[in-house]
């Protein structure tokens, strides 16, 4: 593993201040190479100390010995851009590292075992809150298209509520960047005691959500790649649920009900402005 994976999978552990020093590493590693530990620590406006104690943390001797494990880390595949650098190219580059990270921390089992785990619940329950109840929403149509009994869970009380009436063939999505949302572990831990399966896709595979988890779907977390001004913390979720949706529908009962539904769809739009 190289010393910038090394600080990704460590990154939830560190404090305030040293999530600043790893934040810099991840995001710009060729630079801090060059940089001496007084640059950086004015660079991310920490102290030395703290630079020295984060090292630490990722078995580090000191500054230097971190800098030359920076230097022995393959370097990440540069983002093809144009001459003018448009805030097109930016975005386009942006989408180019999320889904390169994603795709390196997919599986193809941990993915065909939820298609396998959803294929045969009595109920898909999925859970999220904010951007991540959105993203919830939308994946809940996708499956009730195909069939598939679905409920999207957004809203506090009602998710813990479901927690807690949960039967051992329901299957809950859990939809978390983080993986820290407390009332969305609370929920979850509920539906545990009910013996119900849960599916968490989160960044962080040593979360308290991952914890409680049967399986867990591991994305890039966008916080990670350097752009501060277009951030799309859903991106790396999505493209996770359209391969899952997209495996679902190499079933041909699921496809054939998505086409049925979508000519309902139709013939109902075209219905009523006939």
């Amino acid at each position: 593993m190289s010393i910038v994976s090394t600080v990704e999978e460590q990154y939830p552990t560190l404090s305030r201040q040293e999530r600043k020093v790893a934040l810099k590493v991840i995001q710009s590693p060729k630079e801090v190479q060059k940089m001496t530990i007084s640059s950086l620590a004015k660079t991310v406006d920490v102290s030395n100390a703290t630079i020295t104690r984060f090292v630490k943390k990722m078995c580090c001797t000191n500054f230097y010995n971190f800098k030359l494990q920076l230097a022995e880390s393959p370097a990440p595949k540069a983002p093809v851009v144009s001459q003018t650098d448009t805030v097109a190219d930016q975005v386009y580059n942006y989408y180019q590292k999320i889904l390169s990270g994603t795709w390196e921390r997919l599986y193809t089992d941990e993915l065909q075992t939820a298609v396998n785990l959803i294929s045969h619940a009595r109920r898909v329950y999925l859970f999220g809150l904010g951007s991540s109840g959105y993203t919830a929403q939308e994946m809940t149509q996708r499956l009730l298209r195909m069939g598939i009994a679905a409920f999207s869970m957004t809203d506090t009380h009602v998710m813990y509520i479901s927690g807690g009436i949960m039967q051992p063939d329901d299957v809950i999505l859990a939809i978390s960047l983080t993986g820290e949302t407390d009332e969305v572990n609370n929920s979850v831990a509920l539906a545990k005691k009910k013996s119900a399966k849960v599916i968490s896709i989160t960044s962080d595979e040593n979360s308290h959500l991952a914890a409680l988890s049967d399986l867990t779907i591991q994305v890039k977390n966008s916080k990670f790649v350097n752009n501060s001004r277009f951030v799309n913390s859903q991106f790396a979720i999505t493209y996770a649920l359209d391969i899952i949706a997209a495996m679902l529908l190499e079933n041909a009962d699921y496809r054939d009900q998505m086409n049925r539904t979508i000519d309902l769809i139709t013939d109902n739009k075209l219905g009523r402005h006939a």
